[in-house]
Formats: structure tokens, sequence, C-alpha cells
């Protein structure tokens, strides 16, 4: 306890608080902000599994930054989906739907995300343009699991982005492909150039 308190009395997040991916120079403000907001997720989830049907908490949209361990909610909704229609794992395919308007009813097969940011380009019905703005915020991406007949390759043609848990860009979670609003030959390598990615928390 004592080097806890010396720790936190220099600003510096303790180690036995680490119980969870956060950038190594995070501070303990940072940290306690971030984390009281982890908690209220956590609540929501909770009171919504308490008052309402499983399929409503399956529609409930998720800070995917928020969650301790991200990477486990998609394979999580890889294996519900699966099961829910008897299909294989290696049958799906991550389809990518970033919601402008007003959001829409979710299907069996979809999930709502909540907190992603796009750096280096946006996205205007669905498709993805190179800009000179750092970040977008997403208001709703809708990640849907699809299944691919005959070893479709479901990704031709498309710019594939990483999905990083932060802002430092050193934990790759997984990554979704785009339609490109340009359609020339080539264009997918401008999007790569210039590093353009999927963040879920922007914690650096």
């Amino acid at each position: 306890h004592r080097s806890m308190m010396a720790d936190l009395v220099k600003g510096i997040l303790p180690g036995s608080w680490r119980r969870y991916s956060v950038p190594a120079g995070l501070t303990v403000i940072q940290w306690i902000t971030d984390f009281s907001l982890r908690v209220k997720q956590l609540q929501a989830i909770v009171q919504a599994s308490q008052a309402s049907s499983s399929r409503e908490l399956k529609n409930l949209n998720v800070w995917l930054g928020g969650l301790f361990i991200p990477e486990a909610y998609i394979t999580a909704t890889r294996q519900f989906v699966a099961q829910a229609n008897n299909w294989s794992l290696e049958e799906l395919y991550l389809n990518v739907l970033v919601q402008e308007g007003k959001a829409q009813a979710l299907d069996d097969c979809s999930f709502g995300v909540t907190g992603l940011k796009l750096q280096g380009a946006v996205c205007s019905n669905n498709k993805l343009q190179l800009s000179t703005t750092i970040s977008t915020d997403l208001k709703l991406t809708v990640l849907r699991w699809v299944k691919v007949e005959g070893g479709k390759d479901a990704s031709a043609g498309r710019v594939t982005l990483p999905v990083y848990l932060n802002a430092t860009r050193g934990q790759l979670l997984f990554t979704l492909d785009f339609d490109s609003a340009d359609k020339t030959p080539g264009q997918d390598h401008g999007f790569y150039e210039r590093g353009v990615a999927l963040i879920c928390s922007d914690l650096s």
C-alpha cells in the first residue's frame, strides 16, 4: 500500500491497477476518468440484462473501447451468430455499416458498436474517402456477420482497415473491409500509405 500511495502522490498509475490494456504513459486522472466510463457501461449492461429479454440485451449498443477484453466480444458475437443459424465459424465474414442518420433496428446477425474513431479518412454513405481531418467520430457502427458461400472472397476490391484498441496503435483487435468512394484501380494504396485506421478509444 505504501508504494501505491507513493505512485499516486506522483500521479503515476500503480502497477497493481494495470489489470487490462491501457497505454503505458496513462496518468492517474486519465485512468480514473476512463475507468468510471467503463463502470457506467457495465452498469447499463447489468440493468439491461435484469430488466430486458436476452434479445434486447443483444441489441444494446456497446462502447468497444470500454470493454476490458474487446476482442472477446467480437469472438462471442461470431459464435452467437454461428450457433443461432447452425453455420460454421469459417463461413462467417464481418461486414460493416456506418450509420449516419437515425439508428435502424438490428437484425439477429448484427451488433451495434459506439465510440469508434476513423483516422485519416471520412466515411460517407458507407464509403471511405481520404481526408485531411485527423479523426472523425463514428456515431454508430453496425457489425454484421454474413455467411459467405462457396469460398468467395468477400473482401475483394475493398479497403481493409485495422481496428486498434486505442490511439497508441499498439494492439490490433481485428480488421474491417470498406468500399472506397474512389473506384480507380490501386486507390486502396493511398489509404495504406496514409495509415488510415480505426481506434476504439482515444487514450494515448
